[in-house]
């Protein structure tokens, strides 16, 4: 024996056969995933996606999305796809070779090992196949929010201009647009930006059965500056001070704002108006800080707040006998008083040639108006008119005290601060040419 085992062709043969006996071994042993006689019984179930599979170049498909799974077999088994990828577990309907139109067709499985009982609910679903139709949109920018500072969003310049969708052949009609949304919200600079499109019926709801290529566009949005304009703030009194004092004068710092939005706007305003202050029962002069309101299709203010002083006097007392009687009931309200405050440039006449002048007080050469006047009675009269002059034409060198005269003053609109009328004003010889002898 030991002999035979020497040998090199006896070993060769011998191992020949040995695995010959091994072969036949593996290849006739049952498969371990079989299900045997005594094994213990499982199930599983599951909520699986359906896939389709179709022409998605020509057709659009409405199936539902999932079916319910029932997986029944040994635990090996069970075990064992458990183990398998999902990938490979697949639920799915065939819809090659069918035209447009409903069907029944029945859900199909792969991916699972054999000896599994497969429960598929339902095992046939309704389909509904339509022929896609592609047509062409332009795409719509919408604009969202408020860029900062004094500016505001310019023409939008889109890229590509034009898209393809494709819809159903039965919600064409309800294609209305494509739209881009782009946020200007806080921006303080132009925005360049890549955002997806949607398509819109014509309620602006997505079409969600609509499919747009390309998926999105380049939006590029400049910030330009928004047109201003300058006008008088005014400001409404309402109620009247308790008895015996009075409204001396109703003054607004600043006294002016500048307004910004659109042009045609602001060519209608010609002045900005706060809500209404009620001094209903003062006794004493007050300063409050009033909220100014954003009016409409007025973008922007440069002021937030504006503070109003209200200067409250006592009045005169009256004589006895002198008072009128008490309105009767019914009488219609007293009109609402409103003050303005109006800043006017002092024009000097009658300078003679060989003098000149200048402001002592005020020293600006320019006096403040506290106008007083009904609401209809502001509103009609042109501010733009209004000007405020002296004339010097009579007096000689020296500091003169004199009164402004304001030219173009409706008469129902009064002026509350008279005082401001008084103005001092140095003339002067003017200089005459100096000769030096040689």
């Amino acid at each position: 024996m030991d002999r035979w085992l020497s040998n090199n062709t006896v070993v060769k043969v011998i191992s020949f056969l040995v695995a010959i006996m091994l072969w036949a071994v593996v290849n006739n042993e049952p498969a371990s995933y079989s299900t045997g006689v005594g094994q213990a019984q499982a199930s599983t179930q599951l909520n699986k996606e359906l896939k389709i599979r179709y022409d998605e170049k020509k057709f659009l498909v409405d199936a539902p999305s999932t079916v319910h799974v029932e997986i029944r077999g040994s635990k090996d088994l069970l075990a064992m796809s458990s183990l398998l990828s999902p990938d490979n577990f697949e639920v799915f309907i065939d819809l090659r070779g069918y035209e447009s139109g409903r069907y029944e067709v029945p859900v199909q499985y792969e991916g699972l090992p054999h000896g599994l009982d497969i429960t598929i609910q339902p095992s046939q679903v309704s389909v509904n196949i339509e022929e896609i139709k592609k047509i062409q949109k332009n795409v719509q920018v919408h604009l969202m929010g408020k860029a900062r500072g004094y500016t505001k969003a310019g023409e939008p310049v889109i890229k590509p201009q034009t898209v393809t969708v494709a819809v159903p052949e039965s919600r064409v009609k309800d294609v209305a647009f494509v739209q881009a949304v782009v946020s200007v919200e806080e921006a303080e600079g132009p925005i360049d930006t890549k955002v997806p499109l949607r398509v819109l019926d014509r309620k602006g709801q997505p079409l969600d059965v609509a499919r747009v290529s390309p998926s999105s566009a380049e939006v590029y949005v400049p910030l330009v500056a928004l047109p201003s304009k300058m006008v008088p703030l005014r400001v409404q009194t309402k109620g009247v001070p308790a008895n015996g004092y009075k409204i001396d004068s109703v003054t607004v710092t600043p006294p002016q704002i500048t307004i910004y939005g659109s042009q045609s706007v602001l060519d209608t305003m010609s002045s900005y108006t706060l809500p209404e202050v009620d001094v209903s029962g003062w006794t004493a002069t007050k300063k409050i800080q009033v909220n100014v309101p954003l009016l409409d299709k007025i973008e922007k203010t440069d002021i937030k707040t504006a503070e109003v002083t209200v200067n409250i006097s006592k009045a005169e007392e009256e004589v006895i006998g002198s008072k009128e009687p008490d309105s009767p009931v019914g009488q219609p309200e007293q009109p609402i008083n409103v003050h303005e405050s109006v800043e006017l440039p002092i024009r000097v006449q009658g300078l003679a040639s060989d003098k000149t002048f200048e402001f002592v007080k005020p020293s600006s050469g320019r006096i403040r108006l506290e106008l007083q006047g009904t609401k209809e009675s502001m509103e009609k009269f042109d501010r733009s008119k209004l000007t405020a002059s002296v004339d010097i034409s009579d007096n000689t060198p020296g500091e003169h005290t004199m009164t402004v005269r304001i030219a173009n003053l409706p008469p129902d609109v009064k002026v509350t601060n008279p005082g401001s009328l008084q103005v001092t004003i140095l003339i002067k010889e003017q200089a005459g040419d100096q000769h030096v002898n040689s």
